[in-house]
């Protein structure tokens, strides 16, 4: 188990890097724990949802709130069916082989970067 120095920073890069450009606390998190704190994918991903639950991010949304980008209605919307659809995958991926798990996450970062970078 790593210190809680190397917990700490390891949060504060990823906070900035949410709070900056929206995203980003979840994947450097996960990441962090997998690579550099050596925990297993489902620890990793578990300890991952405990750290960005709502109330993390509260402040940040805040600011962007204040500036007039966040649009409540769908703001709403979409946390009412990432509630919902998003314990529905926490109970598939706790069921999941730990290399399923790791192959669909890689799968889908890969797809987000390519978007984000060519589309």
């Amino acid at each position: 188990m790593k210190s809680p120095i190397f917990f700490c920073r390891e949060k504060r890069r990823s906070s900035c890097s949410m709070g900056l450009v929206g995203v980003g606390g979840g994947a450097i998190i996960i990441f962090s724990l997998l690579f550099a704190a050596h925990f297993p994918q489902k620890l990793a991903q578990g300890t991952t949802l405990f750290i960005v639950a709502a109330p993390v991010s509260l402040l940040a949304a805040y600011n962007y709130y204040k500036s007039g980008f966040v649009d409540l209605k769908a703001g709403i919307l979409i946390m009412v069916f990432f509630l919902l659809f998003s314990y529905i995958g926490s109970s598939w991926g706790t069921m999941l082989p730990r290399e399923t798990l790791k192959t669909l996450l890689g799968i889908m970062l890969f797809f987000m970067g390519l978007k984000l970078v060519f589309f």
